[in-house]
């Protein structure tokens, strides 16, 4: 190539580049295919609207398997990384677990503007339920923890109040059991049948 096609090469490609770049930003000369293609990514969340700040990540911490999970605010993670992260700590074992957990994990930091929480307990192995029953533990027999639609939790920093904070968001989610642990300073919530108690 000479060196004269190389610059009307050079010259043919700045223009194309620069015409995308500076793509005329009037809607009214915008495809209706390409307002479609932006109305989609962007009603699933996938892409923020121009100009707006991306919603702060909240920070989901397993207290037994020190494990940390970051979640964006209106996107769940896969079934496999759910299951994974609400695992049953003493089997190892996962489970199908409820996914509208995480989304109630999400909203409770976003409600108490705290970018971390604290997992206390998500699957139970029905193996590892008869142990702690057997050992005088606060647990049901037939505990929501064993079929995976149930989650315990605090947001940090731990206090008697900020648990009774969220005992009543829970109970106004009217989602599930809400379950109040003011001694060890946690929250249980479900996704069975509406009824509240408190244990230690």
């Amino acid at each position: 190539m000479t060196r004269a096609g190389f610059v009307v090469g050079v010259a043919v490609v700045t223009a194309l580049l620069g015409s995308a770049a500076h793509a005329d930003p009037d809607p009214a000369n915008v495809s209706k295919k390409d307002r479609e293609r932006t109305g989609k990514s962007t009603q699933h969340g996938a892409v923020p609207a121009p100009g707006a700040q991306p919603a702060k990540l909240v920070n989901l911490y397993n207290g037994w398997t020190n494990e940390w999970l970051a979640v964006e605010p209106g996107l769940t993670p896969s079934q496999a990384t759910i299951d994974r992260f609400l695992r049953d700590h003493f089997t190892n074992s996962p489970s199908k677990m409820e996914p509208r957990l995480i989304k109630l994990l999400v909203a409770a930091a976003q409600t108490f503007k705290s970018p971390t929480i604290t997992v206390v307990s998500g699957f139970r192995h029905p193996k590892y339920n008869l142990i702690l029953r057997k050992k005088g533990h606060q647990v049901a027999r037939d505990s929501e923890h064993t079929h995976g639609n149930a989650v315990d939790f605090y947001i940090p920093p731990q206090s008697q109040s900020r648990t009774l904070q969220i005992q009543a968001w829970a109970k106004a989610q009217k989602i599930g059991g809400v379950g109040l642990y003011l001694g060890s300073g946690f929250v249980h919530m479900d996704t069975g049948k509406i009824r509240f108690w408190s244990g230690e």
